[in-house]
């Protein structure tokens, strides 16, 4: 197996401001695309600058909710038509693998794409995919992206409040980066009712990593799971 690296890492933690998407979004493409398909493209496009690279070998993306404000505005929809048919855009752009499709289709990236719904561990899930196809030799490096929504509807609902969007650049290259990956893993909770952590934002906060570190998710449906670091 060879080693990965973490080469580039960008996020945008729930309450932060928004950033300026002009320059990446032309605005009538933004007037159709949701604060999330902004801030993937936003996070994505900065990590892939900083790694120095224009295209990824692969892109894998976490989502536990997938992109529920397209969701919502779809059930509205449905509710007030009164039979009719609702525009189909709404749901194309609801399920969970539209963010890693749309970033696919930007970059011009035709390789290796995933999408993991995994609950409280998606975001693991898409990392140790990624983590497993760079040290097998399969791709060289893979952009691979956390992202959650909650709109008002679903967090009464559920009961949970996420806004998250985070991005980070894999590499088989040591040239530039900010930690080694040194494993992740995933594993049966044995407390169930335990909090469930955002490693996504935990990761990018522990980022550049000059020593040995371990970061934990208790879990909150019975899987957890750790990714550890070694120093770059």
């Amino acid at each position: 197996m060879r080693k990965v690296f973490i080469r580039s890492a960008c996020a945008l933690k729930s309450g932060a401001p928004e950033p300026d998407y002009r320059p990446l979004i032309p605005m009538m493409e933004a007037r159709r695309m949701t604060p999330l398909m902004k801030r993937a493209v936003w996070t994505a496009t900065s990590a892939l600058e900083a790694a120095g690279i224009a295209c990824p070998d692969a892109i894998l993306c976490g989502t536990q909710w997938g992109c529920l404000v397209n969701t919502e505005q779809f059930f509205k929809a449905l509710h007030g038509l009164d039979g009719r048919a609702p525009s189909p855009t709404h749901f194309m752009q609801s399920t969970h693998n539209t963010l890693a499709s749309m970033l696919a289709i930007r970059l011009g990236c035709h390789g290796y794409n995933a999408t993991y719904s995994h609950s409280a561990v998606s975001f693991e899930s898409a990392l140790l995919d990624a983590f497993l196809q760079i040290g097998a030799g399969a791709v060289d490096n893979a952009l691979v992206g956390a992202y959650e929504e909650m709109p008002p509807l679903f967090g009464e609902l559920f009961g949970a409040h996420a806004d998250t969007a985070a991005a980070f650049v894999l590499s088989a290259s040591p040239e530039g980066a900010l930690a080694r990956l040194e494993d992740v893993q995933l594993q049966r909770a044995k407390s169930p009712d335990s909090a469930a952590v955002d490693m996504a934002c935990a990761l990018a906060d522990a980022l550049p990593c000059p020593a040995p570190l371990t970061l934990h998710n208790p879990g909150s449906d019975r899987s957890q799971s750790w990714i550890r670091l070694c120093g770059n």
